[in-house]
């Protein structure tokens, strides 16, 4: 039975993970994607953990390319788009699922070299992926734009560079969609809250001492849901962002938080 990406060709960057328990949102989201019917084309850092995401694929019986990619870096994704483009004629999705944090604490303690790398990713890496693949989807008259966000955008944390790079990719998402609309080119935020991957557990392990199941408990208290999402619910959101069911959503920052921004409000 056909899915909801049936023969669409989609880019999934940040498709490997960090070593840790369970699934990540960029190798989930892949997965799901193949699953929905999508040719797919994946991109991390690692190629090695990239190679696990292919696997994993490959195991369900769907199939995937792998590139390594940085993509801070221009000729990365420059490359990584005329791959896509080389091998299936069109690209349809790019989901952008790359993301890195950090805890700096007080203004006085910002490192400037953390600070450029997290803007580097969050911020230039989308810019660049963006400003290579609208060449091809203006061509094609067509295409779907994801940018994978946070809720710490807009809440009081002590991640300064972290919310300030995720801000700006708000802003930016939402003039890629009033930009590009006469394209018919749909630009999205998919604004995670805590959701229960190997980056978010690991990298506040590793922070603080704290342990992994105390860390759980913590962040499901924090959720008026009373819980964390799980990875593929972000997966299955972003099958429907990027599908032809969302062919009206555009512009839009959509929290998947389990309502934790209405504690903001």
């Amino acid at each position: 039975m056909s899915g909801r990406l049936h023969n669409k060709v989609a880019i999934v960057t940040g498709a490997g993970q960090r070593v840790g328990e369970g699934v990540g949102n960029g190798r989930a989201t892949a997965i799901q994607f193949a699953r929905e019917g999508a040719k797919l084309v994946l991109a991390n850092r690692s190629l090695e953990s990239l190679e696990e995401t292919q696997r994993q694929i490959e195991r369900e019986g769907f199939s995937a390319i792998c590139v390594k990619a940085d993509i801070s870096i221009e000729d990365d994704c420059t490359t990584l788009m005329q791959r896509a483009e080389q091998e299936f004629g069109r690209i349809d999705i790019l989901h952008n699922s790359v993301g890195v944090g950090g805890i700096e604490g007080d203004t006085t303690n910002v490192d400037v070299a953390t600070w450029d790398s997290m803007m580097e990713i969050n911020l230039r890496g989308a810019v660049l992926l963006s400003k290579h693949v609208l060449p091809i989807m203006r061509r094609q008259k067509a295409g779907c734009i994801t940018h994978v966000g946070t809720t710490g955008a807009y809440m009081s944390l002590p991640l300064i560079a972290y919310r300030a790079s995720k801000a700006a990719l708000n802003e930016f998402t939402r003039w890629l969609a009033f930009e590009n609309a006469p394209h018919n080119i749909r630009a999205n935020v998919l604004m995670l809250g805590y959701i229960d991957t190997p980056m978010a557990i690991e990298g506040y392990h590793e922070a603080t001492g704290t342990p992994r199941d105390e860390l759980r408990a913590q962040r499901d208290a924090l959720v008026p849901l009373g819980r964390m999402g799980s990875p593929w619910e972000t997966a299955k959101v972003a099958a429907f962002l990027a599908s032809d069911e969302a062919s009206y959503i555009t512009g839009a920052v959509l929290p998947m938080d389990g309502g934790l921004l209405t504690r903001a409000g």
